[in-house]
């Protein structure tokens, strides 16, 4: 059953942006992608983190906490996060063993993808379907 809720006003959003919102307890990222409006969840796929806090480039958002990457039109999971290679830098031993012992638990995190609202646009305003 539809129920769309206002969440903001349309033109708190600039063309590429993004504004987290909280309504009836659903955390939400409301994206502007050139002037078509998506809502999605706020939490990554690959680690909870703050998706707002990410950048988006047209429909693709890309999470700042490990540059994984998703469809804000459909929530699908483009990629996981980005790899880093430390093979070339030099640190101590505890501090190495701490980012060897963090690659091998993010062997088993998987990136899964969000969930998508639809929206529509009333009187200026962004609706959400919840």
């Amino acid at each position: 059953m539809s129920r769309f809720v206002k969440v903001i006003k349309a033109i708190e959003i600039a063309p590429g942006g993004m504004k987290a919102v909280e309504i009836d307890g659903h955390e939400i990222v409301i994206c502007n992608a050139g002037g078509n409006f998506y809502a999605i969840t706020r939490r990554c796929g690959h680690m909870n983190a703050p998706l707002d806090m990410g950048t988006l480039d047209g429909t693709i958002l890309t999470c700042a906490m490990h540059c994984a990457q998703f469809d804000i039109t459909t929530g699908e999971a483009l990629s996981g996060p980005v790899e880093t290679d430390l093979s070339k830098e030099t640190f101590s031993p505890r501090v190495g063993k701490y980012f060897q012992d963090i690659g091998m638990l993010m062997q088993g995190v998987r990136t899964h993808s969000i969930h998508t609202y639809q929206t529509r646009i009333e009187a200026g305003s962004v609706m959400v379907d919840l």
